[in-house]
């Protein structure tokens, strides 16, 4: 298929040139119906190398500076042309379906299609603890009045009516994106276009992981919403609850069996990430060390 015919473009955006890009890009490359692929690599490394090494030669955008996400986002719109924009991180691979599930919606009028998260590691009940943690309402069972709109690709005329990400911030850019389009542009939910996420499947790691992600939070939600810290923190160990019910909503069979074997470790993962919004009043604004991530 000529490059012109190619409808939707895939961005694929990395940091320090992770190995994990690999896994990404074949994912996309694997797909039943083409996607113009171009990573975006910040932070230094040779990305195209990693990929040369693994056999695979697509476009790769390098930078030696750390990018924050709505930058790399905007650098890979810069240089793709398909009508309609989506986002991979490199620790993410594309389900089977996932161009073509996107595609069905845009081609039925939907200027941007929110997709669904998958577990990479579902019998492992750290992976399962990490899961629900950080994808509670992007399961694929929701229904779509309890599913949250991220992962999205979008019809990139949006971009040209409402304006680029914002390049300042280290997280929460395609929060602030779509608050930006009206109701009737916002993301529909699809779950048939599901992404896995590599989730961490050692214990220790992971409470480290959330501990950082709740200095960005605590960080994100005190400069968007003006909440104070204490109170943020109590919001993220008031998740136990909304997760079991969502946990019930979206999954089934025994990937539910093994994230209510998790919920012990899930606490604990909350407990670290509310530490870490505790902490994050006393921290300066910096990009997280755990790398990109735009699901």
């Amino acid at each position: 298929m000529l490059a012109e015919q190619i409808e939707l473009a895939t961005i694929v955006l990395c940091y320090k040139a992770s190995e994990d890009v690999v896994g990404a890009v074949r994912s996309l490359l694997d797909q039943d119906l083409p996607t113009e692929i171009v990573v975006v690599n910040s932070g230094g490394g040779n990305v195209g190398a990693v990929l040369k090494s693994a056999g695979i030669t697509v476009p790769c955008i390098e930078y030696p500076e750390r990018l924050y996400v709505g930058a790399a986002r905007n650098r890979g719109i810069d240089n793709t042309k398909a009508p309609f924009v989506a986002f991979l991180a490199s620790d993410c691979r594309a389900c089977p379906g996932w161009v073509e599930r996107r595609l069905v919606r845009h081609r039925s009028g939907a200027r941007a299609v929110a997709s669904a998260i998958a577990n990479s590691h579902p019998r492992n009940l750290v992976a399962c603890a990490a899961y629900i943690g950080m994808f509670m309402r992007r399961l694929p069972g929701l229904p779509e009045t309890m599913a949250i709109r991220f992962g999205a690709s979008f019809d990139r005329a949006l971009f040209d009516c409402y304006g680029r990400f914002d390049e300042s911030v280290p997280a929460s850019e395609d929060t602030e994106f779509l608050k930006r389009l009206p109701p009737e542009l916002q993301p529909v939910w699809e779950p048939d276009v599901q992404t896995v996420h590599l989730n961490e499947t050692r214990l220790l790691r992971l409470m480290i992981d959330q501990f950082r992600r709740g200095i960005g939070h605590g960080r994100d939600m005190h400069r968007i919403l003006g909440k104070s810290h204490s109170r943020i923190a109590r919001d993220v160990l008031r998740q136990w609850r909304p997760a079991r019910t969502l946990a019930r909503a979206g999954l089934s069979g025994s990937d539910l069996a093994y994230v209510r074997l998790s919920m012990p470790i899930f606490w604990l993962t909350l407990a670290a990430k509310a530490c870490g919004v505790l902490v994050s009043q006393w921290s300066t604004d910096r990009p997280a060390t755990s790398g990109i991530t735009a699901n």
